[in-house]
């Protein structure tokens, strides 16, 4: 059995969840576990496009370790290139 912790956020708050799980489950079948789990089972917008391990990218294939901490990433809003233009463009003003 692996213990990990399941992260979550949005800009204005953040979910987590301790999970105990079998050896060799992979990220993407920890986040459905987590996903049906409290709190995150309330969250009304879930959305994943990717898994990182304590901040470093991973497929959804990835075997997770004991003592993981695994954050589900959310699509950004805007890409950080544009906001990086609309940023300069603003500063010209």
């Amino acid at each position: 059995m692996v213990q990990i912790e399941v992260v979550y956020a949005l800009p204005e708050r953040q979910w987590s969840v301790d999970l105990e799980l079998e050896d060799g489950t992979s990220a993407e079948e920890a986040a459905d576990v987590a996903r049906n789990s409290e709190p995150l089972l309330w969250v009304d917008d879930l959305s994943v496009v990717a898994y990182a391990v304590w901040g470093v990218e991973v497929s959804g294939e990835h075997e997770l370790k004991d003592g993981d901490r695994l954050e589900l990433l959310r699509p950004l809003p805007i890409s950080p290139v544009e906001l990086r233009r609309q940023k300069a463009a603003s500063q010209k003003n």
